[in-house]
């Protein structure tokens, strides 16, 4: 592949709002639009993956590495607005299946997978039991109950755990058990109620 001009990103960047769902555990892309939100310099789509409902990738247009990258203040500039008022957006419209707005809205740029600017929005909504028990697991012996407990009580169990967990267990969720097309057609339905006016 050669880095720059086969780049997926810049591909998505170029075809907008229109954007085909890669399907990882099928043959052939479905077609889907999951855009949720387009400008000069940026792009939103809505994972394919769907760590939690209206996890959504936000693209640089112009092929950057990373944030380190020779980037200019327009493109930055822009990529942040758009970075703030998407996260505004999903706080405000996702629902989770319980019907939940999401408390947080967490920002990850990595570009590990893929080296072109991106990065992930992930609504964290509230904790359900199991997730304050994969809680527990991981930080008791460093918190201690009491810590722990108090934690528990406020609900203020955010953190990298929450979507590290999600990545390894997604393909256990309720999402995950739906067929390819199944997929496509609830992505493109949660693209339509999350799409935002330009």
């Amino acid at each position: 592949m050669n880095s720059v001009k086969e780049c997926v990103f810049c591909r998505i960047g170029k075809k907008g709002l229109l954007e085909e769902i890669p399907q990882k555990s099928g043959n052939k892309p479905i077609p889907c639009k999951r855009g949720i939100y387009e400008d000069d310099y940026c792009i939103a789509t809505l994972a394919p993956e769907q760590y939690s409902i209206g996890h959504t990738l936000l693209i640089l247009k112009k092929h950057r590495k990373d944030i380190t990258d020779n980037i200019s203040k327009e493109e930055l500039s822009a990529f942040i607005n758009a970075l703030h008022e998407i996260s505004k957006h999903l706080k405000e419209k996702a629902e989770n299946e319980f019907n939940q707005s999401p408390e947080r809205i967490y920002a990850c740029i990595l570009c590990d997978g893929i080296e072109h600017l991106h990065a992930h929005l992930i609504p964290r909504y509230p904790f359900t039991a199991t997730e304050q028990n994969i809680y527990e697991q991981l930080f008791l012996e460093r918190d201690g109950r009491k810590n722990i407990n108090g934690k528990i009580k406020k609900d203020d169990l955010g953190g990298f755990w929450y979507i590290a967990e999600r990545e390894k267990n997604h393909k256990k969720s309720v999402f995950w058990q739906k067929s390819d097309e199944e997929r496509a057609k609830y992505i493109e339905d949660l693209a339509v109620k999350l799409r935002m006016s330009i």
